[in-house]
């Protein structure tokens, strides 16, 4: 992949060019001083996969080799550089060969066969970086959105040539090379691969904090808040670059000068750059001026202002809060419901098929996990933030107006520090894990679910179809045994029944209903199902309004010392305060209707009563 004007400078002898694959060298003591590889922070395991070039760039970003100085405390060297194919340490006023006890790989030489094609070559001839500075128009990169078989299609194209891709190599061509470091990131590949990337103990520690941009905005990226992510990928950029024998210290990008640009897919987001300045071993620039006037760029930032996965509708977001997911890369929200509800899982054991019963939807979800927020959740801290942060806690959750189809909320983390100070994230429920699942759409029909079809639910897509009005509350509240409303709240009374574990490890005919109140667990589990079968409904919206109608079903239990084993709870269906109320809970959301069920079978009650009993 190069412009025509440079395909001869990099057109190199097969002959006088390959040389091994791999090569060994002894280890000495120079000029009395030992020098030493940080094995807490990388091993051989790796090392034996970089050229002498690459292992002199790693050092320069990652400060791998030591020494210990006349006292005897541990020093990094301030640099490393290749000198007539030698690695050569720095310290202050000093320099020192070190000769490597380990097998490591050549140099790549880019070569065109007499046959036409593109070939990477083992070879220590040296290249001009200059001439990996190919233009592309944005059309072009973003046709292929990667490094893929669209773009070596591209290339074909543009270069008039074959690129021999045995072996699975990248070429001298510096878009190439941004696409494929993505790619081995996000695929766990070649110089990118976790299980070399490790230290003595088998653990990665060299890059261990790398966001992916499929899980970061754009506009996150280059914030204040991640300069060391664009270190990291100038560091990166040093690396696969001196695969080739560019004799590259450092790569400097304008980060002052960016542009975003979105795909034409509307699915992810690119950030265009140009170079600043790259830099030899002898701090010396070699980039031209032309070159510097060149764009390329990153592809495959997550965008939210799309209908695809992860997407909250073309409007895009309008979160007060930053995003917790632009802080931790593809955090997973763990679910653990102990003794309340059997899950050790995460948001996965709440979605099933559009129509299942036990597909959850916000507002059951809602529900369920303010009772229990205290209780169910954890996140865990990676390695790279263990010294910083203390705990990642879920305070709070709220609705959303995302995708007008109530099937999306927003979770609020809080991030402790070690010192107790405190930042709080917004987490979109399609972050809770890497699958991006919207929750169960709002039921238009009145009709037995057993009987339901994807069409009578209305759930995303572009274009949305306006809101009818809902059902009436009058009509739903059915007291005929085969109506949607007596068969889902059976289901609900039904899911508690059998749980030893909520009846004192017993079965519910020997609890008494007198130790239940409004905030005992059961009760407020029972809602949880009860809210989410009921208000899975759309009960009482008016047309194109998604926050009317009701929003939450509290129970309340009603103390009856006069009937014996049976629980009186009162029903209530709350609406919501206005338009504009996101909030699982107000002192002014309206009571809507309320209606008394007595829940039969506790200790006491007589075997002949029905399980519940509706009044109006």
């Amino acid at each position: 992949m190069m412009e025509k004007k440079n395909v001869l400078k990099l057109l190199f002898s097969l002959s006088t060019s390959a040389i091994a694959g791999s090569f060994l060298v002894s280890c000495q003591q120079i000029n009395q001083q030992k020098s030493f590889i940080d094995i807490n922070k990388i091993s051989r395991r790796y090392l034996n996969r970089l050229s002498l070039n690459q292992i002199a760039s790693l050092h320069n970003y990652q400060k791998i080799f030591y020494y210990y100085d006349s006292n005897n405390k541990k020093q990094y060297y301030d640099e490393a550089k290749i000198k007539n194919n030698k690695l050569i340490l720095i310290a202050p006023n000093r320099e020192y060969e070190y000769k490597i006890d380990f097998p490591i790989r050549s140099q790549w030489v880019q070569s065109i066969s007499e046959f036409n094609n593109v070939n990477i070559l083992d070879g220590l001839k040296k290249a001009d970086v200059n001439d990996f500075f190919n233009s592309y128009t944005f059309d072009e990169v973003d046709s292929a959105n990667g490094f893929n078989d669209e773009w070596f299609s591209v290339l074909n194209e543009k270069f008039k040539h074959d690129f021999t891709r045995v072996g699975d190599p990248y070429f001298a061509d510096i878009q190439t090379i941004i696409f494929r470091i993505f790619s081995d990131i996000a695929s766990n590949y070649s110089l990118m691969n976790d299980r070399f990337m490790v230290n003595k103990d088998n653990k990665k520690v060299l890059y261990n904090n790398i966001f992916q941009p499929q899980f970061i905005q754009a506009e996150s990226w280059i914030s204040k808040d991640h300069i060391e992510q664009r270190k990291i990928f100038e560091s990166l950029l040093a690396l696969y670059l001196n695969k080739f024998n560019v004799d590259i210290k450092s790569v400097e990008i304008d980060w002052d000068n960016l542009k975003i640009l979105h795909s034409f897919s509307g699915a992810s987001d690119y950030v265009a750059f140009k170079f600043k300045d790259i830099k030899n071993w002898d701090n010396q620039s070699i980039l031209s001026n032309e070159n510097k006037e060149k764009t390329f760029y990153i592809n495959g930032f997550r965008t939210y202002k799309t209908a695809q996965k992860f997407g909250v509708g073309l409007e895009g977001l309008k979160e007060k809060l930053p995003l917790f997911n632009d802080y931790i890369p593809n955090p997973l929200l763990y679910i653990n419901g102990g003794n309340i509800l059997n899950i050790v899982d995460n948001i996965n054991y709440f979605v099933k098929s559009a129509t299942s019963i036990d597909f959850w939807n916000t507002k059951g979800l809602m529900y369920l996990f303010q009772n229990f927020k205290d209780k169910f959740f954890y996140i865990d801290v990676p390695d790279y933030k263990k010294d910083e942060d203390k705990e990642y806690k879920i305070i709070d959750f709220h609705y959303t107006d995302y995708l007008k189809t109530n099937q999306l909320l927003v979770a609020t983390v809080r991030v402790i520090k070690k010192d107790n100070s405190f930042k709080d994230y917004s987490l979109i429920s399609s972050n809770f894990d890497d699958h991006g699942h919207r929750l169960k759409g709002m039921i238009l029909k009145n009709k037995k679910p057993q009987y339901l079809l994807v069409s009578d639910i209305y759930s995303y897509k572009v274009p949305n179809d306006p809101l009818p009005s809902g059902i009436s509350l009058d009509d739903f509240i059915s007291l005929n045994k085969e109506s949607a409303f007596m068969i889902l709240l059976k289901v609900a009374f039904e899911k508690l029944q059998n749980n030893f574990g909520y009846w004192n490890n017993d079965y519910r005919a020997n609890f008494e209903a007198s130790k239940l109140n409004s905030d005992s667990f059961q009760i407020k589990l029972l809602g949880a199902y009860i809210n989410n079968y009921l208000l899975a409904y759309e009960l009482e919206n008016k047309a194109n309004e998604i926050r009317s109608g009701v929003k939450r079903i509290d129970l309340e239990v009603i103390k009856d010392d006069q009937n014996i084993g049976q629980l009186k709870l009162k029903l209530k269906f709350m609406g919501y305060k206005d338009n504009n109320d996101f909030n699982f809970i107000n002192k002014e959301d309206p009571l809507i209707k309320e209606i008394t069920v007595l829940w039969n079978g506790f200790k006491g009650s007589d075997t002949n009563f029905e399980p519940f009993e509706v009044i109006k």
